[in-house]
């Protein structure tokens, strides 16, 4: 422990990566430690490599305690949090998993985020929210002078945020010397043209790209490599090929066609066929472009242009194949150790990583882990008991929503988008949310907070436009602002779904609104736990239009009566819960409430009328219907016979009608849960 700082944990086990980037970081003077346990899902370029262990200066008891976790998708357990920060002086993260985000909370030394570019429009901000919601990047913050953005090109943190920009680092991605065993002894004797496209079947990005190159070149002579995990009907797929194999291809092939446009990411094929003096036909504008220094030979701008070199080079037009060959050395270079390793070391030392990394004095390293046992039962292997506290603590609002209108351009009552990439500025932040989507976003974990810049006060109506993901749909979904709780039930079907009002009144202002995700579900193929998608929230004052004003202003109320069979909603209707679409007949209800806001309130005696027909035991089981704060019973037979008439007198106005359904029922062959089947309501006023 005295010499933690001269060992660095590299979680990245990049099969590719690992041969060159390891023994660099050794020959930097560091230990370094690879994980033994990575997914066997959604990590396709995955390897181990344990031969580092035996230069590892860790206790025997420690290495079989790391090798034996799973860093990936496993939370940090005290004792392993204990063990990073009692030996490492260095995590290398990257995206995947609970990985980051229990790096950004748990370890409290440097942290190296390693990027290596992704799809052009996408950001490492997008994609960290998208795994961990917003407050990661407050955490980040939080711990900048620690942490890292260790990009694989030099210009990946142009599009981040300004932080990254700030704690950029940049370390090239090498390739190990094997690549270069054959480096310039291309032969060309096979007059096809090689494309690589793995998973072209099941891997959306990837089908498309193999359509695209089918259309465009497919008359051409040509071999297509790749893993695929489904078969394919395509003599020119091999699918997975072996190195030597791979090998082979680099060195008979006539020419290697490059189909990214892709501005921050490239793949390792292009560089091994320009490391192997294969000619590389690649567009203009990508990474392979920047990377290749000016070269310009291979370099094509439309897909015409390329299938006409393409063509020159299978008739064999050897000035042009020379020319290309000779004007793509440069590739090669940038991933070549003799470029990649004094970069490194250049980077490390001027940028103050080394500095960082200087050993702290034994006295000094005793103390801390001293203090860090006496913590232990408080702080769960950390220092301090909660390192974010300050930065991820929800800001005390002071402005009323009409000063945010004037300070911000808006409050909850114009409501929140979520569909938007930035929530508008009233919005302090928003946790437990995936990144966005063209409809909105997902919940991920247990519970949504959102912290407004605007307090929420006395009576007011709150929007929910949700829906729910598989068993979170049709059961109550809590919503807390302040210290009052209401439920809304969510439908699954995104077309179907509509704003869902629920009514507070706060004695105390508060501006944060939590919403408890029932079933966090892990979906296949996905590191994320889903529950909630959010559409938008927003606000409105309470109802105090009457039924007399309703049928002025709106042309009619519920005097006038809603049939249940009618498309949409009546024009005095707000928004429904736990009502399934509209059939000839009617609708029937979904889950355990339907709740009924209208735009006018009722008040005094009236009598509420219904007709309608229950589904199994609720026929046999007394049904609860409230209106304010009366409740009265009603009991409906397996048949509509005429209506239902329950009476109340309201002493304060209320606009929402709620019916409890005692059973919900799943019939065979439909995944609803039934009820309760409305045909009609009405009230009758006095």
């Amino acid at each position: 422990m005295f010499d933690k700082n001269k060992r660095i944990l590299w979680l990245l086990n990049h099969k590719t990566l690992m041969p060159y980037e390891a023994p660099l970081i050794r020959r930097l003077g560091f230990e370094i430690y690879i994980p033994k346990i990575f997914p066997k899902t959604g990590f396709r370029s995955g390897a181990v490599d344990a031969s580092f262990d035996a230069s590892l200066t860790l206790p025997a008891h420690v290495l079989d305690t790391l090798n034996r976790f799973n860093f990936y998708e496993d939370a940090w357990t005290p004792k392993i949090v204990t063990l990073l920060n009692r030996y490492f002086g260095c995590v290398f993260i990257i995206p995947h998993g609970k990985l980051s985000q229990e790096a950004i909370d748990n370890f409290e030394g440097q942290i190296i985020f390693r990027a290596f570019g992704l799809e052009n429009g996408k950001t490492y901000k997008h994609f960290l929210e998208s795994l961990h919601g917003p407050l990661v990047l407050r955490k980040i913050e939080n711990i900048k002078h620690r942490f890292w953005f260790g990009e694989g090109y030099d210009h990946l943190n142009e599009i981040e945020e300004p932080m990254f920009a700030e704690r950029s680092l940049f370390l090239p991605i090498g390739i190990p010397d094997s690549f270069f065993s054959t480096a310039r002894q291309w032969r060309g004797t096979e007059r096809k043209i090689l494309f690589v496209c793995p998973n072209a079947v099941s891997d959306s990005y990837y089908s498309g790209i193999y359509r695209k190159f089918k259309e465009d070149f497919g008359d051409l002579p040509h071999v297509i490599v790749g893993a695929q995990d489904v078969p394919m009907d395509d003599p020119h797929v091999t699918g997975f090929v072996t190195n030597d194999e791979l090998n082979r291809l680099y060195l008979e092939c006539a020419v290697l066609y490059y189909h990214s446009v892709e501005v921050r990411h490239v793949h390792y094929s292009p560089v091994e066929a320009a490391i192997n003096g294969m000619p590389v036909i690649f567009f203009e504008g990508s990474l392979l472009d920047r990377l290749s220094r000016g070269s310009t030979k291979g370099r094509v701008s439309t897909v015409a242009q390329a299938r006409g070199l393409l063509e020159r080079i299978l008739a064999g037009d050897q000035q042009l194949i020379t020319e290309i060959t000779q004007d793509q050395r440069e590739i090669a270079y940038h991933f070549s150790d003799a470029y990649c390793g004094p970069t490194w070391k250049q980077q490390m030392q001027d940028r103050g990583f080394f500095e960082a990394m200087r050993q702290e004095g034994a006295r000094q390293s005793l103390w801390t882990e001293v203090k860090r046992t006496l913590m232990r039962p408080f702080a769960q292997g950390r220092l301090v008991v909660d390192p974010h506290r300050k930065a991820v603590a929800p800001l005390v609002a002071t402005l009323s929503a009409d000063e945010a209108r004037q300070t911000y351009g808006s409050s909850l009552y114009e409501g929140i988008s979520f569909n938007l990439r930035e929530f508008p500025g009233v919005v302090d932040v928003v946790d437990g949310v995936s990144a966005s989507e063209p409809w909105g976003r997902w919940s991920i974990g247990e519970k949504i907070v959102i912290v407004l810049k605007h307090k929420l006060e006395g009576k007011f109506r709150f929007y929910l436009h949700a829906v729910g993901y598989r068993e979170n749909a049709g059961v109550p979904v809590p919503v807390r602002i302040g210290n009052q709780t209401r439920t809304a039930q969510l439908v699954a079907d995104m077309a179907s779904s509509e704003p869902i009002a629920l009514n507070f009144e706060l004695d105390r202002p508060a501006n944060v609104i939590e919403i408890t995700v029932p079933h966090p579900v892990r979906p296949p193929m996905d590191s994320r736990t889903l529950g909630i998608g959010m559409v938008a929230v927003s606000a409105a004052p309470p109802v105090t239009l009457g039924m007399a004003d309703a049928r002025q202003s709106l042309g009619s109320s519920l005097e006038d009566g809603w049939d249940f069979s009618t498309p949409g909603l009546p024009a005095f209707v707000d928004c429904v819960q736990g009502l399934c679409e509209q059939e000839e007949w009617g609708r029937w209800s979904q889950g355990s409430k339907v709740a009924i806001e209208l735009k006018h309130a009722m008040q005094g005696r009236f009598t509420l009328r219904m007709r309608a027909a229950a589904l199994g035991a609720n026929a046999k089981w007394p049904i609860k219907v409230r209106v304010g704060d009366q409740t009265r019973r009603m009991r409906v037979a397996p048949r509509p016979n005429g209506e239902v008439a329950l009476q109340f007198d309201l002493s304060t106005p209320s606009n929402v009608i709620e019916v409890h359904v005692p059973f919900p029922t799943m019939p065979p062959g439909d995944a609803r849960k039934l009820g309760i089947a409305f045909y009609r309501m009405r009230v009758v006023p006095g």
